[in-house]
């Protein structure tokens, strides 16, 4: 995306925020007294360069779609689970538009975070992460409970002479150990934590915040340019 375009989509993510952050007054207006209320809600914040995170997360979608969504996500996090729906219908919706790029950001407390991203790794080696992230999240309740050699068989993975070692081996996963770096140094501290074209929102969006942002970012994009 050209600097003149990137700047139009700021444009437009500021009315977005904007939005959103009424949206987020509004939500907190109508709270009820048994709802505990939203840590920090506020409007997204942009962070300039955001671009440095893609590298180390993995794509999930089409990888020249002009909004990258990136997700820091631990795979045993309920939150993420629930994004997760909402990142799966922004793609499904805008397919050529929106892509996703998810960064490992395992969280010390949930005991099987790390292996799970270990897992998803391993079938990424064999060109299955998305189908793994996808069966991951859709059967947390499973994680303990199920082998991630059921795991990557029910992802297509046919191949576990490869897999089998690979998933038993207790080595540093290089993707892993870049997430967890790339989101320290930019203040990640909780999952998820998401960004839209480098807009960080303080509190996980709803899909139709997320639609909003993304509708935003697009009707710029693809705006023709003036004569």
């Amino acid at each position: 995306m050209s600097r003149a375009l990137e700047r139009l989509a700021s444009i437009g993510l500021t009315v977005a925020a904007l939005i959103i952050a009424i949206t987020f007054a509004y939500r907190e207006f109508l709270a009820t007294p048994s709802g505990p209320p939203e840590p920090d809600a506020g409007p997204p914040s942009y962070v300039p360069n955001w671009r440095q995170m893609l590298s180390a997360g993995v794509l999930l979608g089409d990888s020249s779609a002009p909004v990258k969504i990136v997700e820091f996500g631990d795979f045993e996090c309920p939150y993420c689970r629930q994004a997760e729906f909402g990142l799966r219908a922004v793609r499904k919706k805008y397919p050529s538009g929106v892509a996703t790029v998810f960064v490992h950001f395992p969280l010390a407390m949930h005991r099987f975070a790390l292996p799970a991203a270990r897992a998803a790794e391993c079938a990424a080696a064999q060109g299955h992460f998305d189908r793994m992230h996808d069966l991951i999240f859709d059967k947390q309740d499973s994680l303990g409970l199920k082998s991630w050699g059921s795991y990557a068989y029910e992802a297509g993975i046919r191949d576990t002479i490869t897999f089998n070692p690979c998933d038993a081996s207790r080595q540093d996963i290089s993707r892993v150990d870049s997430g967890l770096a790339v989101g320290r140094r930019f203040g990640v501290n909780a999952t998820p934590t998401i960004l839209v074209n480098g807009w960080r929102f303080a509190v996980p969006p709803m899909t139709a915040e997320l639609d909003s942002a993304v509708v935003s970012i697009l009707s710029q994009v693809r705006r023709p340019a003036s004569k």
